[in-house]
């Protein structure tokens, strides 16, 4: 038998007996799957008057260009963005160049909220004051992120920096903003996976990279790790959302925006990587890289195509929201438990949905124990010890879960959680 879903610091994924484990050539040959067709289009345009969209790392690259095209389409913009360092744009200059692009776009669809995914308490203070300003989150799209490190780097909250930016902290960010998805008629969670995920590790005893080494390929290896981390996790976020009365009518994507010759790869992380892969690195953006512009369509796809979320009959309508008598007629069908399991949760490569992800992925055991990982590393960890949640009272859950960011998310699937090690 495998682990159990408690024994969250195993050695290696810890999957069922059927799910295989990629090999090293499989798993390079898979990362650098991606389209490399230097054009695609936009999705077709879609009336965001009224509502909100949050996209992190959007005072540059594909975040930007996404927030633009946002913005464009009506919709008030959040740019949830660090004060950066000179190397990267500033978010009000970010802001004031997208406003020069379009004099149709208003300064109040922009607004900047300072957050810095490298420390953790910068992502409690955005998500308690989003809580509290009560306003609606349409779409949430996690798209910050570091390429790599040069060496191994550990936060004051004690991980290990790429695992940090790429990963914990847009869990942490989804679960602060999903409770003002309720309200939102057809929400959206995109996050910016990479097709790099293919060519990740997933080792719960290695799972802050502690057996890095500080140069070469390494620096690489944590971006990949992260991206994989991420899109089970993504996976598994969609599964626990279709199980919840309050939230299963909110779809999550993990998408591949194409290799982009953006700042991310000019930071001095990578810059700092040995002069032989930075020039290797520099030659494949050369050959096969897209245009930021081009990039952001893989966010606004996931975010924005109709065929990518419910069917429209169980979308509510704004009549439908207003709760009015007159309206009845309006009210959507019932969503059943699961159905956005089967729409949501997949991995889309810039434009093409349904693309193949790794096995991990669609491993209900190795999926619930990163889930519970997560919660143990955030300190949101509300199950006593041996996994048994029946005697928990609300009061400890509370003490253990002050923000309540896992109220209104399912437990771990009955024969996920049964399953003990031999």
């Amino acid at each position: 038998m495998p682990p159990s879903v408690y024994e969250t610091h195993c050695k290696g994924a810890g999957g069922l007996p059927t799910t295989p484990i990629w090999g090293l050539l499989r798993r390079r040959y898979w990362q650098y799957f991606s389209d490399h067709a230097r054009y695609r289009s936009l999705p077709p345009r879609v009336d965001l008057r009224g509502k909100t969209v949050i996209v992190s790392g959007s005072n540059s690259g594909i975040g930007k260009e996404a927030a633009f095209v946002f913005a464009q389409w009506g919709a008030t913009v959040i740019l949830a963005c660090r004060d950066p360092p000179p190397y990267e744009q500033h978010p009000k200059d970010a802001i004031a160049d997208l406003l020069a692009r379009d004099s149709s776009i208003s300064s109040e669809q922009f607004e900047w909220w300072e957050v810095d995914f490298g420390k953790l308490d910068s992502v409690r203070a955005f998500g308690r004051k989003w809580r509290q300003s009560g306003r609606i989150c349409d779409v949430l799209a996690n798209n910050a992120g570091v390429g790599g490190a040069s060496e191994r780097i550990v936060t004051k909250d004690g991980f290990e920096l790429v695992n940090q930016i790429n990963f914990m902290a847009h869990c942490l960010l989804t679960l602060y903003v999903l409770p003002s998805m309720k309200k939102s008629a057809a929400p959206r969670i995109v996050n910016t996976t990479s097709i790099f995920h293919f060519g990740g590790v997933l080792d719960f005893s290695d799972f802050n990279n502690e057996r890095a080494t500080s140069r070469g390929l390494h620096g690489v290896q944590l971006y990949c790790n992260a991206k994989l981390r991420l899109q089970v996790w993504t996976v598994e976020l969609q599964r626990r959302l279709s199980r919840s009365d309050e939230f299963r009518h909110v779809i999550a994507h993990g998408v591949h925006p194409g290799f982009v010759k953006s700042n991310l790869w000019n930071s001095p992380t990578i810059r700092a990587l040995p002069t032989i892969l930075v020039k290797g690195l520099d030659l494949l953006m050369a050959l096969i890289s897209v245009t930021s512009q081009q990039g952001s369509l893989a966010i606004l796809h996931a975010a924005l195509r109709t065929d990518l979320g419910l069917p429209k009959e169980y979308i509510r309508t704004s009549s439908a929201l207003s709760g009015k008598e007159e309206e009845k007629s309006s009210l959507p069908l019932p969503i059943p438990s699961g159905l956005s399991a089967s729409i949501g949760g997949q991995f889309i490569n810039r434009t093409h949905a349904g693309f193949t992800h790794r096995p991990e992925c669609d491993d209900p055991l190795i999926r619930a124990r990163l889930w519970q990982r997560v919660l143990e590393d955030l300190k949101l960890n509300t199950t006593t010890s041996g996994g048994d949640t029946s005697n928990a009272s609300a009061s400890l859950r509370r003490q253990r879960d002050p923000d309540g960011l896992t109220e209104g998310l399912p437990e771990h699937p009955q024969g996920v959680a049964l399953i003990e090690k031999a």
